[in-house]
């Protein structure tokens, strides 16, 4: 959710000797056209359907709205400071903007050497910046503002899908920070995520925490017993771009949608392969791959068949289903 308004000086400047081009600020998705035939997110904003849950819609909605805007504050809040700064009571007046405008005050040091030397700006930016991260953070543990009505319910619902852990290996990449709560729609606290590069993730890592769940399963009955017929799902998100996949996909694979996806599957059945080479060729391990349109927040899933295997040309897309059941009722829809 939060943006970078950090830019390059211009678009060819160099890092040593890799040149590096700026990040794109905002979705593209949202404010142009997405892939052909397809129109941008925001052109189904206005289009209903009878699945969608509007009431988590606007509060999720709101939050990102807020949080936005809290960060987008900090510029002209800090310029209608310095304008200030040669004026009578200066601090005090200064310290009033601030507490009205971003919701605390700025360092009392900084604002009274004011009169003898030029505001330092840098220093009260980064303060501000800071200052705002740590209230959305200390509001985040206090209040939980994203949580999910469906937090409570959630382990029943996967166990009757068939599965007692959910653990997902998303790209690093910050267009995904908000797929598990946001896109996938589910309850942050009841999904193991660790994000790597490229969704490459540390086969050893996620062995040792298959591992715990299992002896979890065996010791403690937790989440259920080790008699359930349950199984440990694994999935990999992968990420492309519809507005412009040359460039904005997955650096990692260098914005290949076929390169991204096939690296992930192939981690993915590294990983059941471990675990069965080293435990029983029985292990319960099911396999996902999903694949994520950063600029629409469309998913594309990959779907096994009965054996287990995952085909890369084979997927439901998520626009293609909400275009073909938006006119219908929930119950058509459903079915």
């Amino acid at each position: 959710m939060l943006r970078s308004t950090r830019q390059s000086a211009r678009p060819g400047a160099r890092q040593g000797n890799t040149p590096v081009q700026p990040a794109p600020l905002r979705r593209p998705g949202g404010v142009g056209q997405g892939a052909a035939g397809r129109a941008p997110a925001g052109a189904r904003g206005s289009v209903t359907h009878a699945l969608c849950r509007d009431d988590d819609n606007r509060r999720l909605f709101a939050y990102e709205r807020d949080v936005k805007a809290a960060f987008d504050r900090i510029v002209p809040t800090l310029k209608q400071v310095s304008a200030l700064q040669h004026e009578p009571q200066f601090a005090q007046q200064a310290q009033r903007i601030a507490r009205e405008q971003l919701g605390f005050e700025l360092p009392q040091d900084i604002l009274a050497d004011a009169w003898v030397e030029q505001l330092d700006m840098r220093r009260l930016f980064a303060w501000c910046v800071f200052s705002t991260y740590r209230r959305f953070c200390d509001d985040y543990y206090r209040n939980d503002p994203l949580a999910s009505r469906d937090d409570e319910g959630f382990d029943a619902f996967l166990q009757a899908c068939g599965f007692h852990t959910l653990d997902i290996s998303p790209c690093a990449d910050g267009r995904l920070a908000h797929l598990v709560r946001y896109v996938l729609r589910l309850p942050q606290q009841s999904v193991r995520r660790k994000s790597y590069a490229g969704a490459l993730f540390d086969i050893e890592d996620s062995i040792q925490k298959w591992t715990e769940v299992e002896l979890a399963r065996f010791r403690e009955g937790r989440p259920n017993t080790a008699d359930a017929a349950t199984r440990y799902l694994k999935v990999v998100t992968y990420h492309y771009s519809s507005v412009d996949p040359q460039h904005q996909g997955c650096a990692a694979h260098g914005s290949d949608t076929a390169k991204a996806a096939a690296a992930g599957l192939e981690r993915l059945y590294a990983f059941r392969e471990a675990i069965e080479n080293s435990f029983c060729c029985g292990a319960s391990i099911d396999l996902l791959l999903i694949g994520l349109d950063t600029d629409t927040d469309a998913i594309r899933v990959h779907v096994p068949d009965a054996q287990g295997a995952i085909d890369l040309a084979s997927a439901v897309d998520a626009l293609a289903l909400f275009d073909a059941t938006a006119r219908g009722g929930a119950a058509d829809a459903t079915r």
